[in-house]
């Protein structure tokens, strides 16, 4: 078994010090995702980041600030987060891994199976993340961010506006299993069954979760047709591979199923 190294740094700017002298080192906060198995992969050092990361979450004007050193529990708990983000976050696994799992391990981790990713993704989330010491510090789209990682994850971003509606939805073999499949959905109402502004996300359809700008082509600026319609409609647009979480009819099948239960469970919320 390989020899692993860690090191505690006492700034942000000493973690990303370390991490560019090593490249393949990987930041750990809370460990759930890191630390979960003994992979061959596994990095040979860890940088620990988790006492240096915010875990405040709160409102700045327009906009909530979710620190990456928050936990799941810490979502679950907050009362000013949008019930999307609340199911999203209740569904990670235990109480004890909500525990210890924290907000920029999972955008880290990058899993397609992530929960809290599409909710993130439909609410039009974006990251603020550090590249270099002394360096700026970066505010990038998570869509963006998450096809190309980079630095190290800061703060989430989450815009709060008046009428936008939301909601999370989710498959997996048991309660407590991880999410095989999972969408989210964001919109506003203009007038009567008008949407706009619609976002859809998804995860396990394939390699990382996503936003499904197809999808959102499909119903934005019109009414929203009945459920069997919206399944026929989406099932088509999307390709999931067979795997051992699933086949890939089935994956289509019950994933088009939750899309529309997230687009019609959002049109219930205010």
């Amino acid at each position: 078994m390989p020899t692993r190294d860690y090191l505690r740094p006492a700034s942000i700017d000493e973690a990303l010090a370390a991490r560019a002298a090593k490249p393949e080192a990987a930041f750990i906060a809370g460990g759930t995702f890191l630390l979960s198995s003994d992979r061959p992969t596994a990095p040979r050092l860890y940088v620990d980041v988790g006492r240096l990361l915010g875990a405040k979450i709160e409102r700045r004007g327009a906009e909530l600030v979710l620190g990456a050193g928050a936990t799941f529990q810490d979502l679950v708990d907050a009362p000013a987060l949008p019930a999307a983000l609340k199911a999203a976050a209740a569904t990670m696994a235990n109480r004890n891994v909500r525990n210890r799992a924290t907000v920029g391990g999972n955008l880290g981790a990058g899993k397609s199976c992530s929960s809290l990713i599409p909710a993130l993704l439909a609410l039009e989330a974006r990251v603020v993340c550090a590249e270099r010491p002394d360096a700026a510090h970066l505010s990038l789209p998570l869509s963006s961010w998450l096809e190309r990682p980079t630095g190290l994850v800061l703060e989430v971003i989450v815009p709060v506006e008046a009428g936008r509606r939301a909601a999370f939805a989710r498959w997996s073999r048991s309660a407590c299993d991880l999410s095989v499949l999972t969408a989210a959905a964001s919109y506003r109402l203009d007038g009567p069954g008008s949407i706009r502004g619609l976002a859809v996300a998804a995860g396990g359809l394939g390699p990382r979760a996503r936003r499904f700008p197809e999808i959102e082509r499909l119903f934005e600026g019109g009414a929203l047709p009945p459920r069997g319609e919206i399944e026929a409609l989406v099932a088509p647009l999307l390709s999931p591979v067979d795997d051992h979480r699933g086949g890939a009819a089935f994956k289509r099948l019950r994933g088009a199923s939750l899309v529309a239960d997230a687009i019609l469970t959002a049109e219930e919320q205010a």
